[in-house]
């Protein structure tokens, strides 16, 4: 084999022996294969929830539970003990919101830290 001179000049007159591509735009969606996989899709879903869930007494019912409850505080400290008023909303909804918001920002910021 023979060594090349691997200068800038170099890399722009060759030509490539392959080339690596994908198959379909990165934002297609292939529904057709996703429907034909979906056994396959269920088996991993219900992997990742067993896995998740599988030594808590309430379950999946946290997530519902979580934000009902420390609504309920937020409106009983809040807009009770300290009088914030939150305009034509009921302070319920919109403590609720903010509370769901917020768990979702850091339930994202958390899960997308390891990469």
């Amino acid at each position: 084999m023979k060594a090349r001179n691997m200068n800038k000049a170099s890399y722009s007159d060759e030509e490539w022996l392959f080339e690596i591509t994908p198959k379909n735009n990165f934002f297609s969606l292939n529904l057709k294969e996703v429907w034909r996989y979906r056994d396959l899709l269920m088996l991993f879903v219900k992997r990742d929830v067993v896995t998740v869930y599988k030594q808590t007494i309430l379950g999946p019912l946290r997530y519902l539970i979580q934000p009902l409850f420390t609504s309920i505080i937020f409106t009983i400290i809040f807009n009770n003990v300290a009088g914030i008023e939150t305009g034509k909303t009921p302070s319920f909804l919109f403590n609720l919101a903010g509370v769901m918001i917020w768990n979702y920002f850091t339930s994202c910021l958390n899960d997308t830290s390891g990469s």
